[in-house]
């Protein structure tokens, strides 16, 4: 891998990472150019790859909310939302058809 290790920032995002897993750290993927977290306490250590272009307060809540202890209710939510879509493209098909 061809980056490096962000071991600190002005905002604090690294030293707050650590606070919710003190196995977490920054790494700048220089051929993406794109921020991941890692957790040195798994293997492999790839969490996620960031969506933002900075680190800043969105990189920490971001983190939260994808935890591996939120997956339940990440899926629930999904399950939700997709439940709702069906729902909505139904009703749409049965007004396209009632209307032809």
């Amino acid at each position: 891998m061809t980056g490096r290790v962000i071991d600190d920032d002005m905002l604090g995002v690294c030293r707050r990472l650590k606070s919710i897993d003190d196995g977490y750290f920054v790494f700048l993927n220089y051929k993406t150019g794109k921020f991941e977290v890692h957790n040195a306490k798994d293997a492999p250590t790839l969490c996620l790859v960031l969506p933002y272009d900075t680190l800043d307060e969105r990189t920490v809540r971001h983190v939260r909310r994808t935890r591996a202890e939120r997956a339940r209710e990440l899926l629930a939510q999904a399950e939700r939302d997709n439940k709702a879509l069906e729902e909505r493209y139904r009703r749409a098909a049965v007004e396209a058809i009632c209307n032809a």
